[in-house]
């Protein structure tokens, strides 16, 4: 067998070793490892506080871990950054920042053009396209703080597919959205794992993750379990990521329904909570990034 320098884990799209971090000396996620395979759309579930939204942070390196390595296709991330699309929780932007949606996702397009080089017709050509495959076109000299939320999200997913990624990093992306933008976006998402590339979005509904995800990793603080949704999604798993309060609401194709009451009390529940999961967190971490549409 031929073994090629500095590749590791080259048959997955994102692998995660040992990673560990924590805010204020605290531990937010420990020793993680996550294995996704290429062509997937997988889901990052647990309860609040879990760690979901700082793993992703890590991962394209707005938080700095205290331990741990992150590969994508397998080099480094800071080696294939330019194969990585981002798409952040909408609290965690400035939606007043003074720009239109066409601008939105002509960012999308710095890092292939630098952040000194006006983009030329072509450029403002894909970014139209995009915007056009999320129903958003007819929006595109609109300010984005005119937008409603799920506009607004929209346009966001418009600028990480203009970056013709490998692989798409979202932040519950469902979030505040209401049907009709939810059922466009499990659309777009399918039709990129259609076109091989590979999806993780952190969710917090778990009564959809068995519809529209087919790999999952059940994270509070450590990963509880991870593979397909059909072997993952169980009602042992569930109870050991979210404790005894998660109440089971029947089967979905086999699988449990589920709605969570609360994390497990002690069981790799977290011993703060990570300030992008959903809640307050009493001490900021001092490596998130600044608010701005080009978070």
């Amino acid at each position: 067998m031929t073994v090629v320098a500095g590749v590791h884990e080259p048959s997955l799209a994102l692998h995660v070793e040992d990673l560990t971090a924590s805010y204020a000396q605290q531990a937010v996620l420990w020793d993680v490892d996550l294995n996704v395979p290429p062509g997937v759309l997988a889901a990052i579930v647990g309860p609040n506080g879990a760690g979901k939204s700082t793993l992703l942070r890590c991962i394209i390196g707005a938080v700095r871990p205290n331990a741990g390595h992150v590969y994508v296709h397998g080099r480094p991330y800071r080696e294939q950054r330019h194969r990585v699309a981002y798409v952040p929780q909408r609290t965690s932007v400035d939606w007043d920042f003074p720009t239109t949606s066409l601008d939105v996702v002509t960012m999308g397009l710095y890092g292939r053009l630098g952040w000194f080089r006006r983009p030329r017709r072509s450029e403002a050509d894909e970014a139209l396209e995009a915007l056009a495959m999320v129903g958003m076109d007819a929006y595109a000299d609109r300010q984005i703080a005119q937008l409603s939320g799920g506009q607004q999200q929209r346009v966001f997913l418009a600028r990480a597919l203009v970056q013709d990624a490998d692989l798409y990093l979202m932040d519950e992306p469902f979030a505040g959205v209401d049907a009709t933008t939810e059922r466009a976006i499990v659309d777009l998402l399918k039709d990129l794992r259609a076109r091989g590339k590979t999806v993780v979005a952190v969710h917090h509904d778990l009564q959809t993750v068995a519809t529209y995800f087919d790999w999952l990793a059940l994270l509070n603080v450590r990963v509880i379990a991870q593979g397909p949704v059909t072997e993952v999604y169980t009602a042992d798993n569930l109870r050991a990521a979210y404790g005894p309060r998660v109440v089971l609401l029947g089967t979905t194709d086999g699988a449990p329904a589920a709605a969570a009451t609360g994390a497990a009390p002690g069981a790799a529940a977290a011993p703060v909570t990570d300030p992008d999961d959903g809640e307050a967190s009493a001490t900021e971490p001092s490596t998130t990034e600044a608010r701005s549409p080009v978070a």
